[in-house]
C-alpha cells in the first residue's frame, strides 16, 4: 500500500546510519558537504541584517527586526552528526589532555608525530568532544582579550584558521562573546 504524499516517511525522522557527516535540517539529514555552504551564507547575512537594523534602526522594518531572532533560533535548531571513527580509547584522552594544556592546531601536530594520527580539526572534535575544544578555545580568547583584540577580530583569525564554530557556520563577534560568557569546563 503506497504512503499518502503528504505523510512524512519514517526514514526522515530516524538518524541515518551511515560513516558521512549528517546535518539534521528539520526533518532531513543531509549531506555536512552539502548543507555547510547555505549554513555559513544564512549565518552571514543574519549578522548583515542584524548590524543593518542597528546601525539604521529608523531604516529598519518590523520584518528585519524579527527575522534575525528568528533565524538565530532555527540555526541553533540544526545539528551535526559525525561519525565516531574507530580510534583507541586511551587516545581521545590524549587528545583531551592535551586540549587543556594547547591550542588544536599544536594539538593536532602533537598527533601526527607522536601518535601516527592523521585528523582535521573537525576530527579532532569528534575525538576529544566538543567542551575540551571550546575550553582550548575559550582560554585562547580571553588572551586575546587581555592583549585588547576584540571578538569582531577574534571571530575574524578563527575563520581564517578555518576552527569549527559551534552551531555551524563561522565565528562571529556574538558567538566569540557567547563563548567568552560561557564558565571553563576544567
Amino acid at each position: 500500500m503506497p504512503m499518502a504524499l503528504d505523510t512524512p516517511s519514517p526514514a526522515l525522522t530516524e538518524e541515518p546510519q551511515t560513516e558521512e557527516p549528517l546535518i539534521r535540517i528539520g526533518e532531513h539529514w543531509v549531506p555536512a558537504h552539502e548543507a555547510w555552504q547555505k549554513l555559513e551564507t544564512a549565518t552571514a547575512v543574519t549578522e548583515i541584517i542584524d548590524r543593518f537594523n542597528q546601525r539604521f534602526p529608523e531604516l529598519s522594518t518590523p520584518v528585519t527586526r524579527e527575522v534575525v531572532p528568528l533565524v538565530r533560533q532555527r540555526l541553533k535548531t540544526i545539528a551535526l552528526r559525525m561519525p565516531r571513527r574507530q580510534t583507541a580509547p586511551e587516545l581521545e584522552a590524549i587528545a583531551t589532555e592535551l586540549l587543556h594544556r594547547h591550542p588544536p592546531e599544536t594539538v593536532l601536530e602533537i598527533l601526527r608525530k607522536q601518535y601516527d594520527q592523521d585528523i582535521d580539526l573537525a576530527g579532532l572534535v569528534a575525538l576529544a568532544g566538543e567542551g575540551p575544544y571550546l575550553d582550548a578555545l575559550r582560554k585562547e580568547a580571553r588572551e586575546y582579550t587581555t592583549n585588547k583584540i576584540l571578538p569582531e577580530q577574534t571571530a575574524d583569525i578563527w575563520n581564517d584558521m578555518r576552527r569549527p564554530a559551534p552551531g555551524g557556520g563561522l565565528w562571529n563577534r556574538r558567538k566569540v562573546e557567547m563563548l567568552l560568557q560561557m564558565p571553563t569546563g576544567d
